[in-house]
């Protein structure tokens, strides 16, 4: 009986069995470098699996306020507009990954009309380059400290 269902805790598995039981069988340097690589890889398959939703789910919300202050802050930006009512039209109760990101998909073109409609001396500049700090900021806690292991 699987008591813990989690695909991360499946994952700790098979990296666990990678380097317990198959890396210390490897003498030849590529394979060993290939090894690390795909446990490191695991790793970050694992963080992937427990967040992802969430953060897609998340930004999504913040995405729609940003796109909701500028087009209350300027009227005139038709194209943030347009792309929040899509955001809003995609809007789903599912939480199956492939449907919560299409959802981020369709929220994600706010984010880059924000950045053409506002002018980097506005005020709400700091809003938008707020988001997408965030974005990056999940970019690289999923990516990690990510090197091709024996790779130069």
């Amino acid at each position: 009986m699987i008591t813990q269902p989690k695909t991360s805790r499946l994952i700790e598995v098979v990296q666990r069995e990678l380097m317990s039981s198959i890396a210390p069988l490897l003498t030849d340097p590529s394979a060993i470098a290939n090894v690390h690589m795909i446990h490191q890889i695991l790793g970050t398959i694992g963080i992937r699996a427990e967040h992802e939703i969430a953060w897609l789910i998340e930004e999504i919300g913040q995405l729609e306020a940003l796109g909701q202050q500028v087009v209350d802050a300027m009227p005139t930006a038709t194209t943030v507009a347009s792309a929040l009512a899509a955001s809003r039209a995609a809007a789903s109760p599912s939480l199956h990954l492939d449907d919560v990101c299409a959802r981020y998909s369709v929220a994600s073109e706010i984010l880059s009309c924000c950045a053409e409609a506002v002018p980097e001396d506005c005020p709400l500049n700091a809003a938008v380059q707020q988001v997408l700090d965030a974005r990056l900021a999940n970019e690289a806690t999923v990516i990690g400290d990510f090197t091709l292991v024996g790779r130069t």
